[in-house]
């Protein structure tokens, strides 16, 4: 199959916050894309573009060469891929999966062996860059797989990411990952600090947002904090539940590697009650 034809036919389930939009991204590239949810809102945002809705997993296993998968955590990944009722069960051998999800190195390795099991690849594709920068194809993805399978599967890919990175084998996407999220919150909690900070000196609020938007301490975090995450309690409550998930992730990760990460895991780690103490302040 030619890796840059529109032939290769794209299931995607985890329509959520960034998984919506990637799959919006994949469907507007005129990929045939067949679409799985649990719940029939999740599908709204698709009306008239013409996708295949699967009754089941199965079905969308069957109709797809490629599969997205965009679950919060391990437990749903193995929930929507393995089983009688997954997605496994209905690909046919020389598919592929590509796991979205922040998951553990160590489970996105013994998930691409149960998988080869059955002749489909395992690729962790991990993505950054929240919903706006899915939205407008402008997400990193980090890959880890065979490099012939990421060739094939890297037009996909690249219609919701900018910056597409091959990392080497099965799991290394997932350990740029996890090192990316302990950065991203290490300067999620300097932000939050800093614009506490300003409180207690005294500094006008709006005019501090703006200063520290756009001088040289700005960074992405800053603008996720300040632009959505403190107008946003229901996301606000979402990024401190992938925080607390990835950063057991990052955590894990560098154990089994022998790696100290006490200095960026600790300034990672305050970043919940460093928002949280935030929005707390009058």
């Amino acid at each position: 199959m030619n890796a840059d034809s529109k032939e290769q036919r794209v299931g995607f389930v985890g329509l959520g916050d960034i998984g919506e939009p990637m799959a919006r991204r994949i469907l507007a590239a005129g990929f045939p894309t067949t679409l799985w949810a649990r719940r029939e809102a999740s599908l709204v945002p698709f009306e008239g573009m013409g996708y295949h809705r699967a009754k089941d997993r199965v079905e969308l296993g069957r109709a797809s060469d490629v599969v997205g998968v965009c679950v919060f955590g391990e437990k749903d990944v193995s929930e929507v891929v393995l089983g009688d009722d997954g997605i496994l069960a209905g690909m046919a051998p020389g598919g592929v999966i590509l796991v979205h999800s922040t998951v553990s190195t160590e489970y996105v390795v013994e998930l691409a062996r149960q998988c080869e099991a059955r002749g489909v690849t395992v690729l962790d594709a991990a993505v950054s860059g929240f919903r706006q920068r899915a939205a407008a194809g402008e997400l990193t993805v980090m890959v880890g797989g065979p490099v012939d399978t990421f060739q094939r599967v890297r037009p996909i890919l690249e219609t919701f990411g900018a910056h597409v990175e091959h990392l080497g084998q099965v799991g290394r996407g997932l350990a740029m990952k996890a090192l990316n999220q302990a950065l991203g919150l290490a300067n999620l909690a300097s932000s939050a600090l800093a614009l506490e900070t300003g409180r207690q000196l005294g500094l006008d609020q709006g005019a501090t947002e703006r200063v520290l938007l756009t001088a040289s301490g700005g960074s992405f975090a800053m603008e996720l904090l300040v632009g959505r995450i403190l107008k946003d309690p229901q996301f606000a409550q979402l990024v401190a539940s992938i925080a607390d998930k990835d950063l057991a992730v990052f955590e894990d990760l560098c154990r089994s590697a022998g790696v100290l990460s006490s200095d960026l895991g600790g300034l990672a780690a305050r970043s919940n009650d460093a928002v949280a103490g935030l929005v707390k302040t009058p």
